[in-house]
């Protein structure tokens, strides 16, 4: 099956593009090679302008203190579900604390990193981060792979507490709630968010047989979202609706 995710508010959506770098990021640190250490090293640089432009840190933090709130304010019976729930309690305290005790905005400490912002810059140039344009890259590069594994692993330090932040967060909004399976007529569907139980909601997900030859275009607001099954028959213009109906499930996540 795949599963395909949007967001519903900004937040969130921060969120995800920044658990798509940091699981890129892991990807090619720990496969080490010339090409894939340059390839980490331009993915370090995407997250470091990213927290830089945005207060990423206050966003999650808000975003912990709400979901600690909520998790206290559950009461069950269960005493195993009581014993999971301590469990996230503990994990999401933990992060927490790791975040407000690191002081200052996410990145500052690449801030006055000459090398760093030097191939910082030269990146940004469509085929500037070459060695002609930029020899201590090709210098930095060129040393053995350990070393510069070691100064990625350096640089990235302070990101890993918002990686594992993020991962708990995210991770407990798409666990909030099941795939429930659904049928589109005439390839389209369209439903209120209003009058669901759950009025949190900051992400949908929509899962599809990986057989499928179509794929779901989600246009989501505040009050209703409405997803349309658009064909991949012919990848060369803009896709089509589909006409015929499609079961596919659904999962309106918010926690």
């Amino acid at each position: 099956m795949i599963i395909y995710e949007q967001p519903l508010n900004e937040r969130i959506r921060l969120f995800m593009r920044l658990e798509l770098l940091f699981h890129r990021y892991k990807y090619y640190v720990s496969n080490e090679s010339t090409e894939n250490v340059q390839s980490a090293l331009i993915l370090l640089m995407d997250i470091h302008e990213m927290t830089s432009r945005l207060d990423v840190k206050s966003a999650i933090l808000k975003i912990l203190d709400h979901q600690t709130t909520m998790i206290r304010g559950y009461t069950d019976n269960d005493q195993e579900q009581n014993a999971k729930n301590e469990e996230i309690l503990d994990k999401l305290e933990e992060q927490t604390k790791a975040l407000y005790g690191y002081h200052g905005q996410l990145g500052q400490h690449l801030k006055s990193h000459y090398v760093f912002n030097f191939i910082k810059q030269r990146a940004s140039i469509t085929g500037g981060l070459n060695g002609f344009d930029a020899p201590i890259f090709n210098h930095w590069i060129s040393q053995p792979l350990e070393i510069a594994v070691e100064d990625l692993k350096e640089w990235y330090g302070p990101y890993q507490k918002l990686e594992e932040a993020i991962l708990i967060v995210m991770d407990l909004i798409r666990n909030s709630a099941a795939l429930e399976e659904l049928k589109a007529n005439d390839g389209f569907y369209q439903t209120n968010l209003s009058g669901m139980k759950n009025q949190n909601h900051q992400l949908l997900r929509v899962g599809l047989p990986a057989s499928t030859e179509y794929y779901p275009e989600i246009s989501a607001g505040k009050q209703r979202f409405s997803i349309r099954f658009v064909s991949t028959e012919n990848l060369d213009e803009r896709g089509i609706q589909i006409r015929d109906n499609v079961d596919f499930t659904l999962a309106v996540c918010g926690f």
